[in-house]
């Protein structure tokens, strides 16, 4: 994964997705966080960005713990979110095990190959308990293709200019997104994000060389079973006995 990614737009990132229903998606994430019958989670959320999710899930576990790759997105985070961790999700540093673990905004796209993927999953085995559940969404092909054309979009917040060039690729199934960033006083930054939608049937196979089974997998939302015209869908995972 690319260190330097959101490192020019977290200033830019509150605006960028103002349209989100944070509540929402954070009522749905603890929904999904029933399924673990222990009465005090330890919760771990990776790639938390701004931690705006966070601040509406923050006081519904026993403990919470946010981390993003980006430290300049975890700057952003409210004061109410104590327990912030700059890391990479290839490499997650924790010693202590969680019992609910989940990653949202199609975070896992940003692996663009089955080796970072494979890691990924790793990683979250060997912090997560033995009867814990990780839960993630990712975005599908139809997802790229009905969006694409909204987030060419240029705009101004708070004397930042910026343009977004978005980019699906059918042949190599990677969403290309472009940010310039025009700082004022001459400073201009570009910044590219990558990101690799997978086949529905890519995330069984990637899942059966792991050490997790597929508990659930809905449409993003709901629960209701997801399928390979699915726009965006939610994995829920458990340990392998």
């Amino acid at each position: 994964m690319n260190e330097n990614i959101y490192s020019n737009i977290s200033d830019l990132y509150s605006h960028l997705m103002r349209f989100i229903d944070y509540k929402k998606w954070a009522n749905y994430i603890y929904k999904i966080s029933k399924e673990i019958k222990d009465k005090n989670i330890f919760s771990l959320e990776l790639a938390s960005g701004n931690c705006a999710l966070a601040n509406y899930l923050v006081d519904k576990f026993y403990f919470y713990v946010v981390s993003d790759l980006s430290s300049n997105m975890l700057v952003k985070a409210s004061a109410k979110i104590k327990n912030k961790v700059s890391c990479n999700f290839l490499a997650l540093p924790f010693k202590k095990k969680f019992n609910f673990v989940f990653s949202c905004f199609d975070s896992v796209n940003y692996l663009t190959n089955k080796k970072e993927f494979l890691k990924m999953l790793d990683e979250v085995a060997n912090i997560l308990d033995e009867n814990g559940i990780f839960t993630f969404d990712a975005s599908m092909e139809n997802n790229s293709l009905k969006y694409q054309k909204y987030l060419n979009r240029k705009g101004d917040y708070k004397g930042i200019k910026y343009e977004q060039i978005s980019r699906y690729s059918l042949k190599n199934r990677i969403h290309k997104n472009k940010f310039i960033i025009d700082f004022g006083n001459g400073v201009i930054k570009e910044e590219t994000h990558y990101q690799k939608i997978y086949r529905f049937e890519d995330y069984f196979e990637m899942i059966s060389h792991s050490k997790f089974s597929v508990l659930k997998c809905y449409e993003a939302f709901s629960f209701t079973n997801a399928n390979a015209n699915s726009e965006r869908i939610q994995f829920v995972l458990k340990k392998r006995n």
